[in-house]
């Protein structure tokens, strides 16, 4: 059992080091669209992970296929703690600060402040949401003119 944790640790760290690498691929990315090798540890969106599950079927290697089904569970999951609106994270973000706040102010005395106006956040959750839809078009983009091959 402790090996479990300890592999799942290192998943763990190791998304969170893709998750910050994550904006230095996107030259790499855009390079392959236009005729460029594509790498190994550029980012996939659905339809390569589809690929390089069927890839892993095809040659029966279902350790590969679960593997990358596991990976994909995890990554979301890991993804949407991210602390950006409109993701959970930035939601969670968002109720620390109002603890946090509420706590200072109790201390003085005065009463909880008023929630958070998501309204004046729109505009933040607005640009995080085409950064999203860029990416995801640019990995789409690079998963049907330039796949990645793992067998």
């Amino acid at each position: 059992m402790p090996e479990t944790f300890v592999f799942t640790g290192d998943i763990f760290v190791q998304t969170g080091k893709a998750l910050v690498q994550l904006p230095s691929k996107v030259e790499a990315l855009w390079d392959s669209i236009f005729g460029g090798e594509r790498g190994l540890d550029t980012p996939m969106s659905v339809v390569g992970a589809s690929v390089i599950g069927g890839q892993a079927v095809e040659n029966d290697n279902w350790q590969t296929f679960v593997g990358l089904l596991a990976s994909l569970n995890f990554f979301l999951g890991v993804f949407n703690i991210v602390p950006l609106l409109p993701l959970d994270g930035g939601h969670i973000a968002v109720t620390i600060y109002e603890r946090i706040r509420n706590i200072f102010r109790n201390r003085r005395g005065l009463p909880d402040g008023a929630p958070v106006d998501y309204m004046k956040l729109m505009p933040v959750t607005y640009v995080v949401i085409i950064v999203f839809i860029g990416f995801s078009l640019l990995t789409l983009t690079a998963d049907i003119v330039n796949p990645i091959q793992l067998f």
